[in-house]
């Protein structure tokens, strides 16, 4: 098998945009409707609830097969197949999932159209890795030419999303609704409008269709949110996701983003979590960068991660969190957790207690805030967790309200942010 540094992950809200791309992919879907028939795999023709599932299910993948096309790296479609996204709890099903996907896929299989390079496989009782495809030579010619903009997406069936735990894998729990998780989804749904009709754009439109950390495709029509819940509580967790800026690399969110035509400006919280626990423990904010332990700057982001674990966890740590331990060599787990208590001693009673998910909702609630006031002000904003990306000449309209957010969400008097500035002119 060929060997791949990423692949792309099948998006079901993928959905053909150009008029001529519509008229193919629903011949195809005809085609593939009489191959079905002439090879026996069905008796009898699909009912019409059957028949709009399964052509939906053929533009979102035959979509996704051909924005693979146009990326320049070796990446295959990594699409689920498992039961738990196929029937999925009703408030989190997809209408592209259930078994008329599996069977079309195994149709285009079968008529050479795609090729299964790897079957999924089980990684834990909740969650299976995707199975791989790639495209067999030919497929582009039964469609026009496309590019990046010959597609767009549709919103998620259920922007609100409640999990039992942490971690993108965890399992969801599908929930009732009440009057807070329709505020809450309110919210959610009024970001994302003021989003759709953002004036948002990448520049240098030469630049080759690419794929983000999470292996989705950077690309400005992936700009709605959804909002995820962790630990079955609406109190933990709350952060917004699935925005193409979040997973592009910070240098090219300054290059290439462009909002109502101008470079972008990050406008981020100065060590938030340390920040929000030492609110929480009713003790003054220390002065200077809460990550810099030893004072002299060094291994900064070592100290970040490991003091962040140390407010996510809910016992004592025994053994360095992933990636920790590069950034202390000679240096003992207990030895750097000691410094630390001493570095802040005012908060030190907390480590351990499992406050981070805590501390995340109101972080997210701050941003959620500052987002909502922005837009309302006419001004487009970005949010990346404890951040916002924001049109230049905006910046210290931007600093100026997470300032005020995190003053009225804390008590505090002062609040500590930071603007950086895009090196692009």
């Amino acid at each position: 098998m060929t060997q791949r540094s990423q692949n792309m992950r099948f998006d079901p809200q993928l959905r053909a945009k150009a008029p001529e791309l519509k008229e193919a992919i629903k011949a195809f879907a005809r085609h593939l409707t009489e191959q079905e028939a002439s090879l026996g795999l069905r008796s009898r023709a699909r009912k019409d609830e059957d028949r709009r599932k399964f052509a939906l299910a053929v533009e979102a993948v035959t979509c996704n097969l051909l924005l693979l096309g146009l990326l320049r790296d070796n990446a295959a479609l990594a699409a689920p197949l498992d039961n738990n996204v196929m029937w999925r709890a009703a408030r989190y099903r997809n209408p592209v999932y259930g078994q008329h996907f599996r069977c079309l896929l195994g149709l285009m299989e079968r008529l050479e159209l795609i090729e299964r390079t790897q079957t999924g496989y089980r990684i834990s009782e909740t969650s299976k890795a995707a199975s791989l495809f790639e495209v067999v030579p030919g497929f582009e010619r039964h469609f026009p030419k496309v590019t990046a903009t010959s597609f767009c997406r549709e919103q998620e069936p259920e922007t609100l999303i409640l999990k039992k735990s942490k971690g993108e894998k965890a399992a969801v729990v599908d929930y009732r609704d009440s009057p807070k998780t329709r505020q809450l989804r309110n919210q959610v749904r009024k970001i994302n409008g003021h989003l759709l009709n953002a004036d948002i754009d990448l520049a240098d439109a030469s630049t080759p269709v690419r794929l983000g950390d999470d292996g989705e495709v950077i690309t400005t029509y992936r700009r709605t949110l959804r909002r995820t819940f962790n630990n079955e509580s609406w109190h933990q967790g709350g952060r917004l996701a699935g925005g193409f800026w979040m997973t592009m690399p910070r240098k090219d969110r300054f290059q290439r983003i462009r909002l109502n035509g101008h470079p972008v400006v990050d406008v981020d919280y100065q060590q938030l979590f340390p920040r929000l626990a030492y609110v929480r423990a009713r003790a003054p904010q220390p002065k200077g960068d809460l990550y810099d332990v030893i004072g002299d700057g060094t291994g900064r982001d070592g100290w970040k991660l490991l003091l962040n674990a140390l407010l996510f966890t809910q016992r004592p740590l025994k053994r360095w969190p992933r990636g920790c331990s590069r950034h202390f060599p000679g240096m003992k787990l207990s030895q750097a957790v000691a410094h630390l208590k001493d570095k802040h001693q005012a908060i030190s009673h907390l480590f351990g207690k499992g406050l981070g998910f805590e501390l995340m909702f109101i972080e997210s609630e701050m941003l959620i805030a500052v987002i909502l006031h922005l837009f309302e002000s006419g001004i487009p904003a970005l949010p990346l967790h404890d951040a916002v990306l924001v049109p230049k000449p905006h910046a210290k309209i931007a600093k100026a309200a997470m300032e005020q957010a995190f003053c009225t969400r804390t008590g505090e008097s002062r609040a500590f942010v930071k603007v950086e500035f895009s090196p692009v002119k």
